[in-house]
């Protein structure tokens, strides 16, 4: 049911072409051409220009979207058209009033969908146009054996007229009810088997709706968790990035330091010497066993400098190692993480297959020169990473023996070269079977199979 419609309305689709209704079904038949069910072989090749009606049960048309779609080659409705109908008849604005009933109209100037505008078409509504009426007389031919409501405004009746009416045989008026309701059965039981095929397909549209639902879902939580671990870890290693260098400062500012302290001690020392050198001259003191004493103090107070600073540069040292580990492990779980998610997608298409084939989906694919070629659910996976591995594997031959052959089946010229260096190019006979086919031999030409065999044997 479509929200403000009538629950026991109908949906119709109409064919037109050139202002002619060329074809009718019912919505659920339309929905098995969407699927693939049925073809329409008189649509091949073309654009075909339909309408979707919504029908009362006085055969009232009290809705219509006016949409394209494209058909192939062999007449099968292209499988990317996706056009909500129901929802762009409940959302339409009101237009012209047929037979006093006020219409819902979905065209391409009136689309209240921005993105399906291209897929619809504009049909001509003026006073003087007569497309509505058209299809207006289609829906009331009903041949599409629409149940019909039997409202009928009763005028007036003379006397007279209801005399003579009464005069009708009672045989003749209960042979029409029994005709009558024997028709009504069986529009009733076409119209339960119609339902019917339409809860069906709705139900396998719900189910394969909801798989992709959750694939999807499943997929977007993974990408999220990637994501923001992406971004812990790119904030984390910026972060030891800046610590790194630092440490480097501060260690290049050590380094000048000591550099500094040692000429600065330097300095001192030859200043000491200088003031020794002149107290002994002046007051005749020992200035050889004062300079030893100054050179052994000098030397433990710069040791213990020397180690207080190496310390401070083991511990950065030992900084610096812990966050190359740290970030070494966090790359190492990006990289799981990565593993994790590709697996779970793996999962993910997996389980769709198994859905698949539980619903009775087989896989076939067809190789020029080999025919039809079927392949389990298992190996699809593996088909669709190596396809060329596979079908060697599966034919029994080795992979080089399996590509020359495919190349000789798509092309039987002769590979040999001629003695001017270019190729020799003879059409071949094809060989039709991989087992059979021979590298060098199969895909040569007389003259140059022999050349091959003369080197193989030696002479």
């Amino acid at each position: 049911m479509v929200f403000g419609f009538d629950p026991t309305s109908y949906d119709a689709v109409l064919f037109v072409d050139h202002n002619k209704v060329i074809k009718e079904m019912l919505l659920t038949e339309f929905e098995a051409v969407l699927d693939g069910v049925v073809g329409e072989s008189d649509f091949a090749g073309t654009t075909a220009h339909a309408v979707y009606l919504k029908v009362n049960r006085r055969l009232e048309i009290i809705g219509a979207v006016f949409f394209l779609i494209n058909f192939d080659a062999k007449g099968n409705a292209d499988r990317r058209w996706n056009i909500p109908l129901a929802q762009m008849v409940e959302t339409a604005a009101f237009g012209p009033e047929l037979n006093g009933v006020k219409l819902r109209i979905a065209s391409h100037s009136q689309c209240q969908i921005p993105w399906h505008q291209q897929d619809l078409w504009e049909p001509d509504l003026s006073v003087a146009s007569n497309t509505l009426k058209i299809l207006a007389s289609s829906i009331q031919n009903n041949r599409l054996g629409l149940l019909v409501d039997d409202v009928v405004d009763k005028p007036p009746v003379l006397k007279d007229i209801a005399a003579s009416a009464n005069l009708v045989s009672r045989d003749s008026v209960n042979a029409n009810a029994n005709n009558h309701h024997h028709a009504s059965d069986i529009q009733e039981d076409r119209e339960k088997e119609r339902h019917s095929m339409a809860q069906n397909i709705k139900k396998q549209r719900t189910y394969i709706a909801s798989l992709k639902s959750l694939h999807e879902q499943e997929m977007a939580a993974q990408r999220k968790l990637y994501s923001k671990d992406r971004e812990m870890f790119l904030l984390a290693n910026k972060k030891l990035q800046e610590q790194i260098e630092t440490i480097e400062l501060k260690y290049c500012d050590s380094l000048i330091n000591v550099e500094n302290k040692q000429s600065s001690f330097d300095q001192q020392c030859a200043e000491y010497e200088q003031r020794l050198e002149r107290m002994m001259d002046q007051r005749g003191i020992d200035h050889r066993s004062l300079r030893v004493q100054f050179n052994k103090d000098f030397q433990a107070k710069l040791i213990e400098q020397t180690a207080e600073i190496e310390s401070k540069l083991e511990m950065r040292e030992v900084e610096v190692y812990y966050r190359e580990e740290q970030i070494n492990r966090l790359k190492s779980e990006v990289l799981e993480l990565k593993a994790y998610a590709k697996q779970l997608e793996s999962q993910s298409v997996a389980s769709q297959i198994s859905s698949l084939v539980e619903n009775g989906v087989y896989f076939v694919i067809s190789q020029p020169g080999l025919g039809p070629l079927s392949i389990e659910a298992e190996d699809l996976i593996r088909f669709n990473s190596e396809p060329s591995t596979y079908i060697a594997e599966r034919l029994g031959v080795a992979l080089d023996t399996y590509e020359a052959w495919l190349a000789h089946i798509k092309l039987p010229l002769c590979t040999g070269d001629n003695r001017s260096g270019d190729s020799c190019g003879e059409h071949l006979e094809p060989v039709t079977s991989p087992q059979e086919f021979v590298v060098g031999i199969s895909d040569c030409c007389t003259a140059h199979q022999q050349g091959a065999l003369v080197v193989v044997n030696g002479r």
